[in-house]
């Protein structure tokens, strides 16, 4: 998941200067662009650009597998060019699109982070597909892939992949404290019962939970903690996007970073854990994404999961690396074809196999029996049930940014009120540039 810095808005704004200076050019060949597929030269094939974000080996080398079958099967047809782009886990990535869109040479099929979607079609980075997805592929995908991919009424990128953040617990430390975890979505914690467990479960030189604080201000702090505002029966921002003043500093939300900061003022939480604190059993339980499992299974630990903690409503985290088409392709339909490739029922099947990340489809769920049964049947439940994308708002590097720093301020201990007051202006101001 990418981390994106401040660094990336400010490209953005350069974007959309270009983009809009451009529109006239644009507007000028889009006849041409929209025949550009019908006008190739019988058995000539298609050559397509595509850029995938550098990940862990297997990851990578699935990614360029499924593109070497891709061509295979579409042999005489599209062939793919695949380029794999240094991803730092921080800016890196998005400054290379930014940095070709300036100089007119973006890929055709491009992954990006779901989060950002709407900053993307924006900045006219990409371009929209709800022309060449059908309605049965559409119906396919969990609710929250489409949530994510769609901006003004327009869906804009799919996703090969799902995630989502649970509660693992150590099952020697349960049995020893006589604890019972929850095995269902009907009986997830209350806050109240929530901390209430993490107190009992916190001694000298154990914590009773690890919020992985060591990940950094960054997205992280949203993609976990934003599920205690919107449990809370709270928003980050207006429905309609334009505000975020009375949401992401409103009642809801204000007690949702309350109760973040109880569970440190209460010493539940470690400010600083080490990176394998929960896989050592230095933390009983851990608010963590998918990857917890593959190390806590490399570290032997016998572990269970959870459903997210919740306040009023149940609610989860969601959203990952997706794909999206170029809005200067001149082959948008065979760009879509790779993007189909890419998302389809044996994709997402392969790539949760590799990654460990729930797939996108519910097709694939009914094929992996892995997630029919405990612990990842909690995991399969949430994004089925629970899931809720990040705004899909322009302003989201901004107001992700925003979130992150209140979180972190709640946990220093930090009065979240003020904080947020503070917060919010700095998002509205960014939201006025949209919203002219």
């Amino acid at each position: 998941m990418s981390r994106v810095k401040v660094l990336f808005v400010l490209m953005l704004m350069v974007s959309v200067v270009l983009a809009a200076c451009g529109n006239n050019n644009d507007q000028e060949v889009s006849n041409e662009d929209s025949n550009q597929d019908a006008n190739q030269d019988v058995g000539e094939a298609i050559e397509l650009d595509m850029w995938i974000h550098q990940s862990g080996e297997a990851e990578t080398e699935f990614y360029q597998n499924r593109i070497a079958k891709f061509n295979e099967a579409h042999e005489g047809e599209i062939k793919i060019n695949v380029q794999v782009v240094m991803d730092d886990g921080g800016s890196s990535y998005n400054d290379s699109l930014n940095a070709a869109l300036v100089a007119g040479n973006l890929p055709d099929v491009l992954a990006l982070d779901g989060p950002f979607v709407a900053s993307y079609a924006e900045a006219e980075i990409i371009a929209p597909i709800s022309q060449y997805i059908s309605d049965e592929d559409k119906e396919d995908f969990v609710d929250s892939i489409l949530e994510q991919g769609s901006y003004n009424g327009e869906l804009y990128s799919l996703g090969a992949m799902e995630s989502s953040v649970v509660l693992y617990y150590n099952k020697e430390i349960f049995e020893a404290e006589g604890i019972e975890a929850p095995t269902t979505l009907e009986e997830a914690w209350t806050w109240d019962e929530f901390i209430d467990v993490a107190k009992q479960l916190t001694t000298e030189d154990r914590f009773g939970l690890n919020l992985f604080m060591n990940y950094g201000v960054g997205e992280w702090y949203t993609y976990m903690g934003a599920p205690f505002v919107w449990s809370n029966g709270g928003d980050l921002i207006s429905e309609d996007g334009t505000t975020v003043d009375g949401y992401l500093n409103g009642p809801e939300s204000v007690e949702a970073f309350e109760f973040v900061k109880s569970l440190f003022e209460e010493g539940v939480v470690s400010l600083t854990p080490s990176e394998t604190q929960f896989e050592e059993g230095k933390a009983a339980m851990a608010l963590g994404g998918p990857w917890i499992a593959v190390s806590a299974e490399n570290a032997g630990l016998d572990y269970g999961m959870m459903p997210y903690p919740y306040s009023e409503v149940p609610k989860s985290p969601s959203g990952s690396m997706a794909y999206a088409i170029s809005s200067q392709t001149e082959y948008p339909e065979a760009a879509y074809q790779v993007m189909k490739w890419m998302t389809n029922e044996e994709s997402t099947i392969g790539l949760s196999e590799v990654t460990g990340m729930p797939p996108s489809r519910k097709s694939a769920f009914e094929s992996m029996e892995e997630y029919n049964e405990l612990p990842k049947k909690i995991m399969r439940d949430q994004v089925v049930s629970t899931a809720h994308a990040r705004p899909t708002t322009p302003a989201y590097p901004v107001l992700t940014d925003a979130f992150a720093q209140v979180f972190h301020a709640a946990a220093l201990g930090e009065d979240p009120k003020g904080i947020l007051d503070q917060q919010v202006q700095r998002v509205e101001r960014e939201l006025r540039r949209f919203n002219q």
